[in-house]
């Protein structure tokens, strides 16, 4: 059964605001967003979004998780297959298979910008699929944050470096070394890709 225009506004913002702060908005948090005077007000579309299998646990004071029943997830923005670019969030969700998704991870999507990654069949405008994770093994493509800005790039830890490897002749290694400020933010699981 489809939403109502205002049920899939209230989805939207809950997991957009999921995505962002990796925990669910409060009752208050909702109504406060769209202006509802009650809270009571909140229940009803929470009790509605889960009945329609769209969220789980509804009731509680931050006790809402996003199904991924429907596999709509948040799409955060943009990252760089190419020279590092930050990131930003975006009030939109993307329809995912359901094979994309491991269980009990959080997801969320990304738009790539560039073409870093061609030999990988990751194209500029594809919309990759990220699983939330701050650990990943050699070969694995991640999502890598160096000083705060996002690339696509193939991971390998060395001795005394981490190697960002691209998929396309013209660009570089990235070699990133202490103290330079880096960390992983997910690791890719799929990509959709829009045609026409």
């Amino acid at each position: 059964m489809s939403l109502t225009p205002k049920q899939k506004q209230v989805l939207d913002f809950i997991q957009s605001f999921i995505g962002e702060k990796t925990y669910a908005p409060s009752k208050q948090e909702i109504a406060d967003h769209f202006g509802f005077q009650s809270r009571g007000t909140v229940s009803d579309y929470l009790k509605r979004l889960k009945v329609l299998g769209y969220i789980e646990n509804g009731e509680g004071h931050r006790n809402i998780l996003a199904s991924q029943k429907e596999n709509h997830l948040p799409l955060l923005g943009k990252v760089a297959a190419g020279a590092p670019l930050a990131h930003f969030t975006r009030d939109e969700t993307i329809e995912v298979p359901s094979n994309f998704l491991k269980k009990g991870k959080r997801h969320y999507c990304l738009q790539v910008a560039g073409d870093s990654m061609i030999d990988e069949a990751i194209r500029d405008g594809d919309v990759i699929v990220v699983v939330d994770e701050d650990v990943a093994e050699n070969g694995q493509i991640v999502i890598a944050s160096i000083e705060g800005e996002s690339t696509l790039k193939k991971f390998y830890k060395k001795r005394n470096a981490i190697e960002l490897h691209p998929a396309n002749r013209k660009y570089d290694t990235i070699v990133v070394k202490a103290p330079t400020a880096f960390k992983i933010e997910g690791i890719l699981v799929g990509v959709l890709r829009r045609l026409g």
